[in-house]
This record gives structure tokens, C-alpha cells and sequence, in this order.
């Protein structure tokens, strides 16, 4: 087989259980669904750090975020790695195009990118050292009149929801797709492979899909309700005043089925999307139809959306760490089996590298390993563990061993417990389980050994025993 062209799909924000294939029974995703089920879908994997640019450290360098140097969030910190993906994909005679987020500083660097189509968000921040970079902000102005894409109002970082109050063709999903086939189909060089990295803000904030998408999950609304754990009040008084923006509750219901709405809706309009692209490249292509495609799709990080009482990311819990990841393609060699080994996005690099046939230099430093023995079926396991950390306000650190998740607060040394098997969505707390909590604790500490910047004192140690983590303050 030539050397394959590789497409990388990431969302912002996607959960794990936000596809129909992994469970969710009232999301429309059939094209993701379909490229997973014809694939490798990892039912269990996770991001390591749970929040943007951290994150997307990780999937540039392959790098664990205590090897890439930043293991919370900071929008002001400039990168410099010595290789990346795309830049090792590009020594050995890829094109390689980025479309939309990157979010790394400073904004204009290529890392490794031939060219690079760059949105951050939605938002024009023209006045943010950081963010007043946005290709698609100038396009939407040229477009309107000169209007402010985010004239709606709706926030970044919110819970509220509402349709999209424009034509579909200037959503911003729409803009990166359209920018995405405007490369495949126009601008590419056809005489070499391809490493196209499609790279969508939604479905994080502002929750405004297209109306019809909005609209169809509203009509569902009551059916969906957040995940409210023993360990969460349940009689929790819901006040005026929250933050829309707010991480931790107490949430109306009502508010957070209009945040579905919105979420899920932004989740089935990329599905469509997707859709679209895939139709562009191999439907009305003719002989470039043929072309081998590895296609990788994953998030960044995922959502509470509401479960316990919690909101956006940076968390261990299952919302926020676990993410959808998997590996299919059009005219490429598929298992078409799911895979339980314990993933993360440190493994894109080196899977990439391999699909393409590119040594990664020794001295890369890289913490991923090539996921490709799975998806041919020749290994069913990657590790026996993962630790992920978040550093800030609710700073913890997790570890996933066996069935297991162990979460600590660094802040409070509070910890709890989960069996994920019996217990997916976390919602009873086994913490006050002395000898389930022993070994965990022991593999924390070997993960954090050395480690300057906590201090991890087992006598210290407080098991919540399925009581409410007192680091998120909530009020009853």
C-alpha cells in the first residue's frame, strides 16, 4: 500500500458517552458511529490533563503533560518543542495542514504545519495578545458586514443555550468543514500523502448549534436528566446568582436540559459535517476516491454537563477525562473491532508515525505508544494503568488501574474511589474501603515521586467515604 494520507478529527469538549455508539441512546452520531464500528473504537481512553492547551501539547509532542511542562491551564506560556507530529510528518514529505484550533502560543507558529487555517473559537478577540488571531472572525465579517461573530451574546464558557441565530453555512463548524474540503479538493498537492488535521472548537461553548439541531434535542429534553452521585446532595437548593460560567453548582434541571440541547445539538451537527467532508473527498473525487485515509477522531477533553452538580472540565471524573477516541479510514486495512485497552492522547503521535512509516528520533521523549499492534489485531492491551493530573483551583490527580479510578485533591488530600465496571458513572464513592484504597494510593505515589510541585503524604490522606469532595464548596 503507498504511504497513507492520515485525517485527524478532533472535537473540543466530547465526552465519551456524547456518541450513540458508546451508549448514548438519544444522540444522532451514525457517521461517527459507522467509522468507529468499521475501525478500532477505544472504549477507554482518556486525556491526561482535562483541559485545552495542555491537552493539545500532548497530541503535538506525544508527551505526558509533566514532560511537555504544563499540566494545568495557561493561555500565556509559549511552546517550543523540538519535534512535533506534524513537523515529523512533514520531514518525511507529508502536507500537512491544520484547520481551526491549535491554541498554543505563540499563535502564528506553525509547529510543524505547512500551512496553517487557525480559529481559536467563534469569538473575535481582537484586543487579546493571546486570541486576536481568528481567520474564521474575518472571514464571518466579510461575510455580514463587518458584524462581531459574537453578537448573539451566548459565552465562551457558559451553560446557556440557544440556536444559532444565523444562516448554517456561517456556523462556525460549517466554516472549518468547508475550509477542510477547500484543501482536500483544491488546494492539496496530489503528488504526496497528506496529514490534515480538522481540529472543530464545538461542541464547547457557546452552546448554539444550527436551529434545527437545537430543536430536535430540546424535544427530548425530558428524557435526559445529569447523573447525580450518592456522593452529591440531592436536595441541593438551586438559588439565583450562579455564575453562567459557574464549574460547580447547584444547577436547575431545566437550565442543564437546555445546555444539552445545545451540546448534543453541536455533536450531531459535526456528525453531519463529517459527513460531508468524507462525501467531498471520496464520492465526487473520481480516481483520488481510491486514496488510502487513516482517519482518527478524539476530543481534548470532555464535559460534566451537569453530572454532580459540576460543569466544564479539568476533572478526573468520567465527564470530564474520558473521551472518545477512534482509529478508521476508507481504503486502509480495518479490524473492525472495538478495543478496551487503556488509551490516551499521548498515543497519537507515535500511531501516526507508525501508519506513516516515520521513526520517531530518540530523543523525542515521547510517553505514547503506537496503538497500531490493536487496531491489527495483533495485541489487545497497551497498559496496565494511566495517571492524569489537573493543576488550578480543584488541582487533583487521578489514576486508572484495572477497573478502578482513584482520584486525589491535592488541595484538601481528600480522595475517592470508583469501580468503573460496576459503577460507569462514578456514582458510588468505595474510598472508605481500606484495602481497595491501599494499592491506588501506592501507584499514585510512584507516579508522583520526585514531584516538586505536590506533596503527596499518605498520613495525610482523607477518604471521603461517598461524602461530597468539601473542594467544590457547594452550598444546600
Amino acid at each position: 500500500m503507498d504511504r497513507p494520507n492520515i485525517l485527524l478529527i478532533t472535537t473540543d469538549q466530547q465526552r465519551f458517552d456524547a456518541m450513540s455508539l458508546n451508549g448514548n441512546p438519544l444522540l444522532r452520531t451514525p457517521i461517527m458511529d459507522n467509522l468507529a464500528a468499521r475501525g478500532t473504537n477505544f472504549t477507554r481512553a482518556y486525556t491526561t490533563c482535562p483541559s485545552c492547551i495542555a491537552a493539545r501539547r500532548t497530541i503535538l509532542t506525544g508527551q505526558a503533560p509533566a514532560t511537555h511542562g504544563l499540566v494545568g491551564y495557561s493561555e500565556t506560556d509559549p511552546f517550543d518543542p523540538k519535534y512535533t507530529l506534524p513537523g515529523l510528518l512533514a520531514d518525511a514529505g507529508y502536507q500537512t495542514q491544520l484547520v481551526g484550533k491549535l491554541h498554543q502560543q505563540p499563535m502564528r507558529r506553525r509547529f510543524g504545519f505547512d500551512h496553517m487555517i487557525m480559529s481559536l473559537s467563534p469569538a473575535a478577540r481582537p484586543d487579546s495578545e493571546w486570541t486576536r488571531h481568528n481567520d474564521y472572525a474575518d472571514w464571518y465579517r466579510l461575510q455580514t458586514g463587518g458584524r462581531d461573530p459574537q453578537w448573539h451574546g451566548i459565552h465562551g464558557n457558559g451553560r446557556i443555550a440557544r440556536a444559532w441565530p444565523e444562516d448554517d453555512y456561517l456556523h462556525h463548524s460549517t466554516w472549518l468543514t468547508t475550509e477542510a474540503i477547500r484543501f482536500l479538493t483544491q488546494t492539496r498537492d496530489p503528488s504526496c500523502p497528506f496529514f490534515l488535521h480538522l481540529s472543530y472548537w464545538a461542541p464547547h461553548p457557546p452552546l448554539i448549534p444550527p436551529a434545527f439541531y437545537f430543536e430536535r434535542y430540546q424535544r427530548l429534553r425530558d428524557q435526559w436528566h445529569p447523573e447525580l452521585g450518592d456522593w452529591c446532595p440531592k436536595n441541593a437548593t438551586v438559588k439565583p446568582g450562579v455564575a453562567h460560567e459557574s464549574p460547580t453548582g447547584p444547577y436547575g434541571l431545566e437550565e442543564m436540559r437546555d445546555a444539552m440541547a445545545g451540546y448534543f445539538g453541536l455533536i450531531n451537527h459535526i456528525d453531519d459535517q463529517i459527513q460531508r467532508l468524507l462525501d467531498s473527498y471520496f464520492v465526487y473525487m473520481g480516481p483520488r476516491s481510491k486514496d488510502p485515509v487513516y482517519i482518527l477522531f478524539t476530543s481534548d477533553h470532555g464535559e460534566m454537563l451537569g453530572d454532580h452538580h459540576l460543569f466544564r472540565k479539568s476533572l478526573g471524573y468520567e465527564g470530564s477525562a474520558h473521551v472518545p477516541f477512534f482509529i478508521g479510514g476508507r481504503n486502509v486495512p480495518l479490524a473492525g473491532k472495538p478495543s478496551d485497552a487503556l488509551v490516551c492522547l499521548e498515543d497519537l503521535l507515535p500511531t501516526c508515525c507508525e501508519m506513516a512509516g516515520v521513526e520517531i528520533p530518540a530523543d523525542a521523549k515521547v510517553d505514547g505508544k503506537s496503538l497500531m499492534p490493536v487496531v491489527r489485531g495483533e495485541k489487545s492491551s497497551v497498559r496496565d494503568e494511566l495517571h492524569g493530573e489537573h493543576s488550578g483551583g480543584h488541582a487533583n490527580h487521578f489514576v486508572v488501574h484495572g477497573k478502578h479510578k482513584y482520584i486525589w485533591y491535592s488541595g484538601t488530600n481528600e480522595e475517592q474511589l470508583f469501580d468503573l465496571e460496576a459503577d460507569p458513572r462514578e456514582c458510588h464513592d468505595l474510598s472508605g474501603n481500606a484495602a481497595l484504597l491501599k494499592p491506588l494510593r501506592e501507584h499514585l505515589a510512584a507516579r508522583i515521586k520526585g514531584r516538586e510541585d505536590y506533596a503527596y503524604d499518605i498520613a495525610k490522606l482523607k477518604p471521603l467515604c461517598n461524602r461530597q469532595p468539601g473542594v467544590f464548596k457547594w452550598k444546600t
